[in-house]
């Protein structure tokens, strides 16, 4: 097995970020190590003012539903006579009044181009509100209606660590930070839930991000943790993976690559064979480091 849970530990940590930047490109990941700055790989026509409302609202929405007694009530009564789209529209209306819709013209006041983008935010957090109310309700049949909104979405930042073993005897401890969870009863399985405003432009990369999430979460609470992936730009997305695919993908990619991230920082400016470079060229027309990877490295290596 690649994967042990005690081996004594012989270097830094590394983020799950700092891996995901690592499949990506090594020469990228290598600059942020040393010298920090961006790392993300933003599509052109990237807008900010969207992915913060996006991952905004979405989290307001979690905490609105949890934390709101209206929508308590929506759920009570026999499991049985419950209507998902019934209430899936009431609480759609309850954010809308309390915080979409206010959000809507705080933003556009400000900017009307934003519109368009936040329409298609509202169309992605409508299918949320959908798929978590057919979760709370298919959970009825478990739980008690006073807990079963608390005990389905779970809401907060939960930090997550995991030592893999490496070639050589070796280890690699990798660390994280998951927020919003969801848990069905029945596969008695958890979901991370992950936003984000744009499609991931290397979907390895994202493959990799969302496996070591669900595994790092499952060594913690020790069941299966599937994923879904929510995106708005360029067009509405949903993604969903099984636990059983994120595992073998960790088992299968990530303990030679922590190994080849320890060599890659170990190397020296002038010295020879540096990290290479990323194996999706097209990232190159993207990458927030550009102009200094092209003089660090021409130079360097």
């Amino acid at each position: 097995m690649p994967i042990s849970n005690k081996p004594q530990l012989q270097s830094p940590p590394f983020s799950i970020n700092d891996l995901k930047v690592a499949f990506d490109c090594p020469r990228l990941f290598y600059l942020k190590q040393r010298f920090g700055g961006d790392y993300l790989f933003l599509p052109k026509g990237y807008i900010q003012e969207i992915d913060n409302a996006f991952v905004d609202l979405a989290n307001q929405l979690m905490n609105m539903i949890r934390q709101e007694s209206r929508i308590q009530v929506l759920f009570a009564g026999q499991f049985e006579e419950l209507v998902v789209e019934a209430i899936a529209n009431q609480i759609q209306q309850l954010f809308y009044e309390l915080i979409f819709f206010p959000y809507l013209q705080t933003i556009i006041t400000k900017d009307i181009s934003l519109a368009t983008g936040l329409y298609q935010v509202w169309q992605v957090l409508t299918k949320l509100i959908f798929n978590m109310s057919e979760i709370i309700v298919k959970n009825r049949r478990y739980c008690h209606e006073s807990i079963v909104i608390r005990r389905t979405l779970i809401t907060g930042e939960i930090s997550v660590d995991y030592t893999f073993k490496i070639a050589g005897g070796k280890s690699q401890k990798l660390t994280g930070k998951v927020n919003n969870l969801i848990f069905d009863f029945e596969t008695r399985r958890l979901c991370v839930v992950h936003f984000q405003t744009y499609e991931t432009v290397e979907v390895s990369s994202q493959l990799i991000g969302v496996a070591l999430y669900s595994f790092l979460l499952k060594q913690k609470k020790k069941i299966p943790v599937d994923a879904v992936v929510y995106w708005v730009l360029p067009e509405l997305g949903e993604y969903h993976y099984s636990w059983e695919k994120l595992e073998n993908v960790v088992e299968g990619s990530v303990p030679g690559k922590l190994e080849e991230m320890r060599e890659w920082l170990r190397w020296e400016e002038f010295q020879p064979d540096p990290p290479p470079r990323t194996e999706h060229e097209y990232l190159c027309d993207i990458c927030p480091q550009k102009e200094r990877c092209e003089s660090f490295f021409d130079e360097g290596g």
